[in-house]
């Protein structure tokens, strides 16, 4: 089975339906080997466990409630990154939304950690209004967390290697549309846009550089 498997093109993929408590998993892209990614959107009711075997790599960011891996308890906004080989058990102590991040990598990944949000560094942006905190640094990649103050605006911009972006709170915006928490877009190698935030502010997941150039 693949989902929006074509990097070449943009998606956006409305969720707000499992962000208003609706239970079950919201798949986002998945792809056949070689590039044998998955990546979803999974509301876990309290006491619910999942495991991981360790065959891929896993990005895990808990969007909201409370999840325990391998016995650390983690709360929202926080991140784990586990390497492939590195297997874990995950238990909402309470109801939880976990966004996850299946994949090959295509970059070497020997460290495995997780950053508990509370404790997230959070530096100023490029422009006034942005808050940032690096989750994970690449050689090409980049993944961070990134709250916009209302009415906020960023300067035009293209992305080398594409855009993934999970709207956590409040409302994104850019040129091409409104983005509700619980809205996920992904925009191909060389996308341009100029996004802002309206008076409610946003908060964002955001990956830059990983997707194909070709």
């Amino acid at each position: 089975m693949t989902l929006h498997s074509d990097h070449s093109l943009r998606i956006v993929v409305d969720a707000t339906d499992l962000y208003a408590g609706q239970a079950g998993e919201r798949p986002l892209e998945q792809r056949a080997a070689p590039a044998d990614s998955r990546i979803t959107l999974r509301s876990l009711k309290a006491g619910e466990s999942m495991t991981h075997d360790g065959g891929k790599l896993l990005e895990v960011l808990v969007v909201r409630g409370l999840l325990s891996l391998n016995g650390e308890a983690l709360g929202p906004a926080s991140y784990a990154r586990l390497a492939p080989g590195v297997s874990a058990t995950f238990t909402s102590t309470e109801a939880s939304m976990v966004y996850l991040n299946e994949r090959t990598p295509t970059e070497p990944e020997k460290d495995s950690y997780a950053l508990r949000g509370e404790e997230l560094d959070w530096r100023q942006g490029m422009v006034p209004g942005l808050k940032v905190t690096s989750l994970h640094q690449g050689l090409t990649k980049h993944t961070a967390l990134v709250r916009w103050a209302p009415e906020t605006r960023f300067n035009p911009h293209t992305h080398v290697g594409g855009e993934e972006i999970l709207v956590l709170e409040g409302i994104f915006r850019d040129e091409h549309g409104s983005y509700p928490a619980g809205t996920w877009i992904r925009s191909p190698h060389m996308s341009n846009h100029r996004p802002f935030t309206g008076p409610e502010g946003a908060t964002i997941l955001v990956k830059v550089g990983h997707l194909d150039v070709a």
